[in-house]
């Protein structure tokens, strides 16, 4: 509506305190209207499931005399800890022995094992709580009573920064569910090295979680209803990782290519860090830290300039 702003105009009409009012309004919304309640729900959820994933069938084992009568806290140790996990770790992660060791050894393998999945399910848990960030309120025509108010620009990154707070709150709380469940369930590792672990998974799971609120923003601004912007946030999320593996699974059967060699067409997208972002090493890890940090300024960008040019 109206002349479509410069860039000049945008950047002036930027204010930190225009997007934090509106970032703290989306949060409260979130809340009365439900959808951040039944985000929070499935991402806990997914956590406590992941987490019953390992620890229950250890708990049957215990229940049936496990190995020279095992309690569940000695049996997950032996069983987590042993070279078969350890293969599988490597295999999994894509990654070497120092690594599979820095993750089962140096650091609870039971929480490691937990996170190497539950990093799997982020990208398309997040896209239930940020799919919506602005595509109601285009079909509805609301945003124009905040076009009087402020700016596109305020709006578009407001309620990115009010997905992102809440996105961050319901990470803290899934995580320190999973710490408590790990910690009274098992008690097979002392208090400070599995909660100062538990803080770098939940900063691994922050930052892969960050661009894909980026990218829902952006596809959210560019549809008028939310269950078309669900839709396609999880298509892109999870199609673009088949075309990526069938890329790479075609280039090493036909030309004959080493599949090590083709590792870098996974890091075409945020997905293909995950890892990195757990990684012993802090170099690698901060690489990781910047790499979805550059996914995440670029989708801001593309769905910022559609946002600031498209009819409100």
């Amino acid at each position: 509506m109206g002349m479509e702003p410069t860039s000049s105009t945008v950047a002036r009409s930027w204010s930190l305190q225009h997007v934090g009012i509106i970032a703290l309004y989306s949060m409260r919304f979130a809340l009365r209207s439900g959808g951040g309640l039944m985000f929070l729900l499935i991402f806990l959820t997914v956590g406590l499931s992941v987490a019953s994933l390992f620890i229950t069938p250890l708990e049957e084992l215990v229940k049936m005399d496990g190995p020279d009568g095992m309690n569940t806290a000695e049996l997950s140790m032996t069983i987590l800890e042993s070279d078969m996990v350890s293969e599988a770790v490597e295999w999994i992660t894509n990654s070497d022995s120092a690594q599979s060791e820095y993750l089962l050894k140096e650091n609870p393998a039971l929480l490691s094992a937990i996170l190497l999945i539950l990093l799997i399910a982020v990208p398309f848990t997040t896209c239930f709580g940020a799919f919506n960030q602005t595509s109601g309120d285009i079909a509805s025509r609301g945003l124009r009573y905040l076009l009087l108010r402020t700016e596109r620009s305020n709006i578009f990154l407001g309620r990115f920064v009010g997905v992102l707070l809440f996105t961050f709150v319901s990470v803290i709380g899934t995580m320190f569910v999973i710490l408590l469940y790990v910690q009274f369930k098992v008690g097979a590792y002392p208090g400070m090295q599995l909660w100062l672990w538990g803080f770098q998974g939940l900063t691994a799971v922050f930052f892969l979680s960050l661009p894909y609120i980026a990218l829902c923003a952006w596809i959210s601004c560019m549809l008028d209803t939310p269950f078309g912007s669900l839709a396609i946030c999880l298509l892109i999320s999870g199609f673009s990782l088949v075309i990526l593996y069938l890329l790479k699974m075609t280039l090493t059967t036909s030309m004959k290519v080493d599949p090590e060699s083709l590792d870098w067409l996974l890091k075409t997208v945020p997905w293909g860090w995950k890892y990195e972002l757990l990684h012993g090493a802090p170099l690698v890890r901060i690489t990781a830290i910047l790499a979805t940090l550059g996914f995440t300024v670029g989708f801001l960008f593309l769905g910022l300039r559609h946002f600031n040019k498209r009819d409100l």
